[in-house]
């Protein structure tokens, strides 16, 4: 059988439930599936395939506006107390069953922010970052962003919408690294939960990020974050077991009603009774997102995308 995480406060439901979300799997407590996860591989290859607002104090988006792109890369306020409430929607109706998209939405109010899709060419898993809900192109003018894992899927950089310092376009400028993510590898071949850890840059009081742009590989997060201490770094709530559900246990809150090796917390490693991040499934399709300082809703998404990836290496 697959270890699941799952969680421990089964009887709480949210505040208010995301859209899609079972409400009879909230009603019941939490329902159990296997862990099993989906694709990964790696290469630098970029080829196109066939083609100020801030979030108030009680989690909610204020006067969110038209520029999503500036909204989605603005760091949370430290001074705010209260995560921004999110959820993700898989879509995979039609031919896209096998190759879904994925759409983030603020929960309060109800708005789209960002939607993210999986290249299919590229032979190392690649999430596209848009702020239109359908247009996912390279090409168009709301791609935001991406996050590339390495070849075997236990590493994975976010980027912003920059260009590979190695083949730039006219007039465009070289990518920003917005974060790395690190999956630990699975050595034993067991199927307990995943240990993950972020890390972010640096940032100052007013919540702006140092620009790393890396044009050469030995300056890049991946290269750096071994023997560099100036990185926000984030690691995962490590679960409980419980005896009685004979299941890993995390406390959401009620935020979370399925248990899924998907799920998981993030706390910062010099305060781990802070979540910074929690993402967790409530059915079949319908994930919540709650994120709060120091990520961005770009670098949230990011992280949450990587956790639909198949990492060979981690299981």
């Amino acid at each position: 059988g697959y270890w699941q995480v799952e969680e421990k406060d089964a009887g709480a439901s949210p505040k208010k439930a995301p859209k899609s979300a079972d409400s009879a799997a909230a009603a019941k407590g939490p329902k159990k599936e296997k862990g099993v996860l989906v694709g990964a591989d790696d290469d630098d290859d970029d080829d196109e395939d066939s083609e100020e607002e801030e979030a108030g104090a009680g989690g909610s988006l204020v006067e969110l506006g038209s520029n999503i792109k500036e909204f989605v890369m603005t760091t949370i306020p430290k001074s705010q107390t209260q995560p921004v409430q999110c959820y993700i929607k898989r879509v995979r109706t039609g031919l896209q069953k096998l190759w879904p998209y994925y759409v983030l939405y603020s929960q309060d109010p109800d708005k789209f922010l960002l939607s993210g899709r999986r290249r299919k060419k590229n032979k190392q898993s690649t999430y596209l970052i848009s702020t239109d809900e359908k247009d996912l192109s390279r090409k168009s003018d709301a791609y935001t962003g991406k996050v590339k894992s390495n070849f075997v899927g236990t590493m994975f950089t976010m980027y912003d919408a920059g260009g590979n310092p190695t083949r730039l376009a006219a007039e465009q400028e070289v990518r920003t690294e917005l974060g790395l993510v690190q999956y630990d590898r699975n050595v034993l071949g067991t199927n307990g939960p995943r240990k993950m850890q972020v890390y972010l840059p640096k940032t100052d009081k007013k919540g702006a990020r140092e620009l790393l742009k890396p044009t050469r590989v030995e300056d890049t997060m991946a290269s750096r974050v071994s023997k560099d201490s100036t990185f926000i770094k984030l690691m995962n709530k490590t679960p409980r077991w419980n005896e009685s559900l004979g299941a890993f246990c995390l406390n959401f809150q009620g935020r979370v009603t399925v248990a899924s090796v998907k799920n998981f917390q993030l706390v910062d490693e010099r305060d781990q009774d802070r979540i910074v991040l929690q993402f967790g499934k409530c059915d079949d399709d319908t994930f919540t997102m709650d994120y709060s300082y120091p990520l961005c809703a770009l670098q949230a998404f990011a992280i949450c995308l990587t956790s639909f990836d198949h990492k060979l290496a981690c299981e």
